[in-house]
């Protein structure tokens, strides 16, 4: 969203007209990627049509207009209760408007905001600020109290979400400053003093984007996991979709990472939708509490039709799926398993690679513990099974066996690693051992090619073609037209 940000400066506050900032900024950004510029040039005429379609604020005379704040507003609260710090600081960025006794906060959003979830206490906090806090004067990211200006009181605060991509627009509050703080009762407080005591450790796709990771004692550092050397590069979060995808169309790679907004993307095949109700399925059973083994006979049906979450299967697929969900009974490892059996179902995995600068995340089918054994299980379908090699075949079971051997996994001992197919001629779990070096050396070298060109990519060049057919960025890339009919 910066740079949306930079062209709406441009627009309220050099008071240039909507074509020259886009011009303007176009020129100070010429190496931006073009299809996060084609997106941004859509969201600032739809953020500018969201505003023109709001309301005026309650009691506004005509003509009297809201004018943009540069200045973040913030204020300084003292403990919420004995023992807790001297002050805390609440604050309120995004777009600020004030003029006429009203104080107006618009957030910017990517996604349309009609029926988009909002956090009450979320609501409360930003209302309660645009009540009575104050403009900050000194750098708010300095670690020192804020240094804030003089109060001046509103009649009346407004909060107002506005989408982007389809200039729609919600008020989530709009009222005055003495229901602004009514807004902010105990349970408000308790998130308060909750966010301030902090809490656990919660590795995941964020730590990408944490400046403590390499501190992080949830976070293993694993130098050289990867294996490309150091790069200059900001820290980024690697996964096998994000190598997939990059593989595939580095666009497409960065426009995900970016979170732009997404059409509807194209159907899967019939085969991709019967792996996934399989996948879920089974994901599904693993998850009951307490732990038991899957049922030959646990299916979903009828078997020439039936649909588990968002897939639907019919006629081979039907019957194949629940097959396949019958074979994985003669093959759960919760099957004569002590009582005390551990299993973690797509658990999310972080470990840092420090020479690579990334944060390497991965989410296996299955981790599970039978006695002091820790296992990892990836399972796979297809129609047929293919002897080939199965860590070139299976990206995914290859990054398994370089986690196996870091701490990001539980248990104190390498972590095994096994593989589990269910194909239409039965299922069959092979074990691999991730502990020997040639296996890992050839680990390595199957997941070369969905990192090296990643890692050392800058510019994240569009592959106009096939990977078009089912990208749900096309809308933003000014190559995917060409790209359609080739």
């Amino acid at each position: 969203m910066g740079p949306l940000h930079r062209v709406l400066d441009l627009i309220e506050f050099k008071r240039l007209a909507p074509e020259d900032a886009l011009a303007t900024w176009r020129a100070d950004h010429t190496s931006l990627h073009p299809a996060l510029a084609q997106w941004t040039e859509h969201a600032v005429h739809g953020y500018l049509a969201a505003v023109a379609a709001l309301p005026a604020p309650a009691g506004s005379l005509p003509g009297e207009v809201l004018e943009p704040v540069s200045r973040l507003w913030a204020r300084q609260r003292g403990p919420l209760k004995p023992g807790a710090p001297d002050v805390h600081e609440e604050m309120v960025m995004e777009r600020r408007y004030a003029g006429h006794g009203v104080r107006e906060l618009r957030i910017l959003c990517k996604e349309p905001v009609e029926g988009r979830p909002r956090d009450e206490a979320e609501i409360a906090v930003a209302v309660g600020v645009l009540a009575s806090g104050r403009p900050v004067l000194s750098n708010h990211w300095g670690g020192e109290p804020l240094r804030l200006g003089t109060f001046e009181p509103a009649r009346l605060v407004r909060l107002v979400e506005i989408g982007c991509t389809d200039a729609s627009h919600r008020i989530l509050f709009e009222g005055s400053r003495e229901a602004a703080y009514a807004r902010y009762d105990e349970g408000v407080e308790a998130r308060i003093e909750q966010m301030i005591a902090g809490g656990s450790y919660r590795p995941g796709s964020d730590c990408g984007r944490c400046d403590a990771v390499a501190s992080c004692p949830a976070v293993p550092s694993t130098p050289g996991l990867l294996g490309p050397g150091s790069s200059d590069r900001p820290r980024r979060a690697w996964s096998m979709t994000t190598g997939r995808t990059h593989h595939r169309c580095p666009a497409r790679s960065y426009l995900q990472s970016l979170f732009l907004p997404r059409d509807t993307p194209a159907e899967d095949t019939e085969a991709i939708a019967r792996g996934n109700a399989v996948h879920a399925w089974i994901e599904d059973r693993h998850r009951r509490t307490p732990p038991r083994p899957c049922e030959p006979d646990d299916v979903p049906g009828p078997s020439e039709a039936w649909q588990y979450r968002q897939w639907s299967l019919t006629g081979l697929q039907a019957r194949l799926g629940i097959q396949m969900i019958g074979d994985h009974a003669l093959t759960c490892p919760l099957r004569e398993q002590p009582e005390d059996m551990e299993v973690q179902p797509e658990r999310t995995v972080v470990a840092y690679d420090a020479d690579a600068e990334v944060v390497v995340i991965g989410k296996p089918d299955l981790i599970y513990r039978a006695g002091d054994r820790w296992t990892l299980r990836e399972t796979k379908t297809s129609r047929f099974l293919d002897q080939g090699d199965l860590l070139d075949q299976y990206p995914q079971l290859a990054l398994a066996v370089l986690l196996a051997g870091t701490e990001a996994l539980p248990g104190k001992r390498h972590c095994a690693v096994e593989l589990e197919r269910l194909t239409a001629g039965g299922p069959v779990v092979t074990s691999i051992d991730a502990a020997a070096p040639d296996i890992i050396a050839r680990a390595r070298a199957a997941l070369t090619p969905y990192v090296a060109p990643w890692h050392a990519d800058i510019r994240y060049p569009a592959r106009a073609g096939k990977a078009c057919e089912d990208c749900p960025f096309t809308r933003w890339c000014p190559d995917a037209a060409s790209g359609r009919s080739a």
